[in-house]
């Protein structure tokens, strides 16, 4: 309690033991000489009890109204605790997560050299028909030899030509037939372009290293009593500074969700690092704003 208003306390039950210490004087006296009075004892003495118990009736409504002051004045100094907790980033946060991915998959499919695909079907036919021709003219050098019949050794030869011939026909075939398998490489790096796109969004992680300080509770919260739990997410980069913050879960005040987003813009993180490399990260902060008695 105020030591000023344990005073006044004090004053005020001193002023009405004096009164009422006066009024048992005046009743005492009467009684005990009725006859130094006018007017009758009985008539005098209702007066007087009639008066005291009017004036006590006062006092105790002003003991009374005295208190009330005291508890309303008091009030507004009980102590206010607010209190702040981190929770895990709930299943939908990763949604925005989800709607970026694909944005960036267009930009990463258009390097990739689709013209080298048409070109394979039109070498390969013109190609791979070679062989049975080259096997042709071999049966038919072969069928000719066999019908002549000679002794010469020359049959031989033309035989040996004719296989020549194929193993020629053959050879750009296999030249022709591995050259289409060049292209193939592209794809790789199509992909490393997919894998740079992809790790410029921000990773969501379950901590992170900031010291963000607690927010204010704001005066008219207080006297209105709004309590709640705002949840803000916010995005941190390469660098450690906070670019981007959004109101992710609303407390149901105006007034508090603006003291939670200011409290994230005043505090410092430091960089997050996957394998000893900086990359982006988001974290979802809660807030929880709470009154009590």
């Amino acid at each position: 309690m105020n030591p000023e208003m344990a005073r006044r306390r004090e004053l005020f039950s001193r002023t009405v033991r004096r009164i009422f210490n006066w009024l048992r004087t005046m009743l005492q006296a009467v009684m005990a000489n009725p006859a130094r009075h006018p007017m009758p004892a009985p008539r005098y003495r209702r007066g007087v009890i009639v008066l005291g118990a009017v004036i006590g009736a006062h006092l105790l409504l002003l003991l009374l109204a005295t208190s009330m002051h005291d508890n309303v004045i008091e009030r507004p100094v009980e102590p206010v605790t607010i209190t702040a907790m981190l929770l895990s980033p709930e299943p939908q946060s990763t949604a925005p997560v989800a709607a970026v991915a694909p944005a960036t998959t267009p930009a990463a499919q258009i390097p990739v050299p689709a013209r080298a695909v048409p070109k394979m079907p039109a070498h390969m036919p013109t190609q791979m028909p070679a062989p049975p021709r080259a096997h042709a003219s071999r049966s038919t050098a072969i069928a000719a030899a066999a019908g002549r019949s000679a002794p010469t050794d020359h049959p031989p030869s033309t035989t040996a030509a004719a296989t020549d011939t194929s193993a020629a026909a053959s050879a750009p075939t296999t030249v022709a037939s591995a050259s289409p398998s060049v292209p193939a490489a592209a794809p790789p790096s199509s992909a490393a372009e997919r894998a740079v796109a992809t790790s410029s969004a921000p990773r969501n992680v379950a901590h992170i290293d900031c010291r963000i300080p607690a927010p204010d509770y704001p005066d008219p919260s207080k006297r209105r009593r709004e309590n709640g739990t705002a949840i803000v997410r916010f995005v941190v980069g390469t660098n450690g500074r906070i670019e981007t913050m959004q109101l992710q879960k609303s407390s149901g005040y105006p007034r508090l969700d603006d003291a939670a987003l200011a409290a994230v813009h005043e505090g410092v993180c430091e960089p997050y690092s996957e394998n000893g490399v900086p990359v982006r990260a988001a974290y979802s902060q809660a807030f929880v704003f709470g009154l009590t008695d």
